[in-house]
């Protein structure tokens, strides 16, 4: 969508569908372990959702718009777990929320929400420390995809979800319509 709003933006489309998908069994079969393996997956593990979404960003309409992009850059703190994405994903997710306030004068008191895509739980909690240290609490405006596409109390799916389709379906399926509806 940032790429999408870029083009338009820029004069060089005036419409651009944006989308994006993951796939339970494809991401776990290239990435952890092999789904024959049956191992068992630690607490902080999270479960790759098989969904897709597509929006058109386009020149033309009521909104909801887009005004500004901060792209996210590579901040490694050196996790190594391939089970525990979220802490491997967290700082990245902090940098940019941190650099965005910077870059826009805002603070997350300028925000209804904010949300990153599939940082689970255990990724949700250290950007909020990680954000915090920094002077902005974000405990009542934010959240994060891999949290809102399962029920962690009801669906045992340790950490929460992952995956592209994370932050797609909870965009595209469930976010935008109470954009549009003023909720």
């Amino acid at each position: 969508m940032s790429l999408a709003s870029m083009a338009v933006d820029g004069g060089y489309a005036d419409y651009v569908i944006a989308s994006t998908s993951s796939h339970f069994c494809s991401a776990e079969r290239q990435f952890r372990f092999p789904l024959e393996h049956g191992n068992q997956r630690p607490p902080t593990s999270q479960w790759t959702v098989t969904g897709a979404g597509a929006a058109v960003i386009s020149s033309k309409g009521n909104g909801p718009f887009i005004t500004h992009v901060t792209t996210g850059r590579v901040v490694d703190f050196g996790i190594k777990d391939a089970n525990n994405m979220g802490a491997a994903m967290a700082p990245a997710a902090a940098d940019t929320i941190l650099r965005h306030f910077k870059d826009t004068g805002r603070t997350n008191r300028d925000y209804d929400l904010i949300i990153t895509g599939d940082l689970g739980k255990v990724g949700m909690e250290l950007t909020l420390e990680i954000v915090k240290k920094q002077g902005f609490d974000m405990s009542t405006n934010y959240s994060d995809c891999g949290v809102k596409v399962f029920d962690l109390t009801q669906q045992d799916v340790h950490s929460g979800g992952s995956g592209c389709g994370c932050s797609a379906i909870v965009f595209c399926g469930y976010l935008y319509k109470q954009i549009v509806e003023g909720i």
